[in-house]
């Protein structure tokens, strides 16, 4: 028990660090890591429009009740994990690491969108 208290209260103390908003005292993103993040957004913005695609024309057809929850669920989890990337610029690895879970989630979105 101990260890999982520890856990959470060192987990209230970094992630606020690592998800806010840059202050004047901040410096400026490097310019390759800030287009390297950009660079795999747009490419995951142009792949999610793919997916998007996909999945609509699997809801016009034939009617399947867990396909709108699932879509709807790995499209949330891919866009908030991209939106957090940019939440996170001033990190080093963490935009990386969160532009990849995204990624994850598109290659999900398109299997389950060609079903």
């Amino acid at each position: 028990m101990p260890v999982e208290v520890s856990m959470r209260k060192r987990l209230r103390q970094q992630l606020p660090d690592a998800f806010r908003l840059p202050t004047d005292r901040d410096p400026a993103p490097q310019p390759r890591h800030l287009a390297a993040v950009c660079g795999w957004a747009a490419a995951l913005g142009l792949g999610g429009m793919a997916v998007a695609l996909r999945a609509f024309v699997g809801l016009i057809g034939a009617y399947r009740a867990w396909y709108a929850p699932t879509v709807i669920v790995i499209g949330l989890i891919g866009l908030t994990c991209t939106i957090a990337a940019f939440a996170s610029v001033h990190q080093r690895r963490l935009p990386f690491a969160l532009l990849g879970a995204a990624s994850v989630s598109l290659v999900i979105g398109w299997i389950v969108t060609g079903l």
